[in-house]
């Protein structure tokens, strides 16, 4: 069978940029750690997680993976309603439990490891700190500190989240989230080091960061906390002033190579750019102008994944999200399209989320689906077969995305793998750029 001229094209594209962006990271190797550092990224379901559970079999990893999308989607929509709002506060950000991609970091002198979800929707630092098994306890570290009630930091957080019956007493923060979980603990500061690959600590110096003593969430393994990377005033991003951060997450299969993030210097921006929305900086909005399959665009309506002038809808890049999310008319267009395009026996998946399956081997479905792409404003994103389909029963290809009941939608982590994602925040944009992230 011979090769067709748009996939010899695609192919010698993705290897070019591949070599281009491995030259890139060679020639920013020696940069200092105040200028930049990388993490090691671990999903949850790898071997290598301290949540992994190995009584769980591959089919039920992809269907909690889909019910932790769709809380996902609930928690980033009921923010997003009170970031709209003329009320809120900053402590209610806190991400619940519910991430996919585990980063290692120390807290205090001398150093305790911690692990925690890395999350591009979260602006809080926060660590378990006393439980019934204490992942930090500040009383050991000689570093540590707490602020008061009288303190900008504690001030910023609301009347309405924080306790404080006099100026002096330490500033004691409780959300309570609309499903009931919740979270409580003192403001602090201490020192912060992160693994990078090669399992060395890199300093970042004192940083902010809720130290938890009670939460509702239920953890798995000895992961404890929470990275938050949005832009807002108590995240990762903003306390060391980090304007460029990328990252790079491998298919499933290759999970022992490890997937990738960098920030600072080390950060990689290449590929086709699309603008951040300017006005909103609680999660990173994106214009989505549509998704085509093959040569054929989908017709969902004009404007369908724009944010309304109350804040309402849009369209985010996430980390945190499993799968796609996609607005209802959109989603129906879609799997409209896909079940006319690909001449496969149909039918619906074991769950309510997967709405399209197609039943045959992956070289069945590889060689019958043509490429689905989503069209930025700036930039593409082409999605592997790897990325578009899982296989939620033997030999039943369901599409990794899901129907939002909100206006909302949703790029997610799957639909990212293979793919070089950076955020230049000066620039204010997010690139994509097709790579091997197995190579990194």
């Amino acid at each position: 069978m011979g090769i067709s001229l748009p996939s010899l094209f695609s192919t010698i594209f993705f290897f070019l940029n591949t070599i281009f962006i491995l030259q890139s990271i060679n020639s920013i190797s020696s940069s200092t750690a105040g200028d930049g550092f990388s993490v090691r990224l671990i999903h949850r379901d790898s071997p290598l997680s301290p949540s992994y559970n190995r009584s769980m079999t591959a089919y039920d990893r992809i269907q909690a993976a889909a019910y932790r999308s769709v809380l996902r989607l609930n928690h980033i929509h009921s923010l997003t309603t009170t970031f709209s709002s003329s009320e809120h506060d900053i402590s209610s950000r806190i991400v619940p439990e519910n991430g996919e991609y585990i980063v290692t970091f120390s807290v205090g002198t001398p150093p305790t490891q911690v692990h925690a979800f890395m999350d591009t929707g979260s602006e809080v630092i926060w660590v378990k700190c006393s439980q019934s098994s204490p992942v930090f306890n500040p009383a050991k570290s000689s570093s540590y500190g707490y602020y008061l009630c009288d303190s900008l930091p504690c001030e910023d957080l609301g009347v309405g989240r924080r306790t404080c019956a006099e100026l002096l007493d330490p500033c004691y923060y409780r959300v309570i989230y609309g499903d009931g979980s919740t979270t409580e603990g003192t403001l602090s500061r201490d020192k912060f080091a992160f693994e990078d690959p090669e399992r060395n600590l890199v300093d970042v110096g004192h940083l902010d960061f809720g130290c938890s003593d009670f939460s509702s969430w239920h953890f798995r393994g000895n992961q404890s906390g929470a990275l938050g990377l949005s832009r807002q005033p108590l995240s990762l991003i903003s306390q060391l002033g980090i304007k460029k951060f990328s990252y790079c997450m491998v298919l499933p299969d290759n999970e022992g190579s490890g997937s990738r993030m960098y920030f600072g210097s080390e950060a990689v921006i290449s590929g086709g750019q699309t603008p951040l929305l300017k006005g909103v900086d609680w999660y990173y909005y994106v214009t989505l102008i549509g998704i085509s399959i093959g040569d054929q665009n989908v017709p969902p309506p004009d404007g369908i994944f724009n944010m309304t002038s109350d804040g309402e809808g849009g369209f985010i890049i996430d980390s945190g999200t499993t799968y796609t999310f996609l607005r209802s008319e959109a989603y129906d267009a879609l799997i409209e399209a896909l079940g006319e395009a690909i001449d496969l026996p149909q039918r619906r998946g074991p769950s309510e989320w997967y709405e399209l399956c197609f039943e045959g081997s992956f070289e069945d479905l590889d060689s019958a689906a043509p490429d689905l792409k989503f069209i930025f404003d700036g930039a593409e994103v082409i999605l592997m077969k790897q990325t578009t389909y899982i296989e939620a029963e033997k030999g039943l290809w369901c599409l990794a995305m899901v129907r939002s009941n909100e206006e909302l939608s949703i790029l997610g982590n799957m639909q990212q793998q293979n793919y070089f994602v950076g955020y230049d925040l000066e620039q204010e944009v997010v690139s994509f750029a097709p790579v091997d992230c197995a190579t990194f």
